[in-house]
């Protein structure tokens, strides 16, 4: 699990995240995703904008890593 979360904290800190936009970035993926399971990728996203993120931070591979370190019963496919 740490390799995993190491990962995404590399991850986030390639878009550009500090590590507190980084946890509030994460917190507000989990809460859509929790929110909403039902939602693919492209309704994260459009969620994420609304909430003011940057187009990108919110790709496949991002998304899977959250899920995998906080939830991995959600994992979207």
């Amino acid at each position: 699990m740490k390799r995993i979360k190491a990962s995404l904290d590399e991850r986030l800190a390639a878009k550009g995240l500090h590590k507190i936009e980084s946890d509030l970035f994460i917190k507000d993926v989990r809460r859509i995703i929790n929110d909403s399971p039902w939602m693919n990728l492209k309704n994260i996203n459009g969620q994420l904008r609304l909430l003011g993120w940057q187009d990108g931070c919110g790709d496949y591979t991002t998304i899977q890593l959250i899920q995998a370190c906080y939830d991995p019963k959600t994992l979207i496919g």
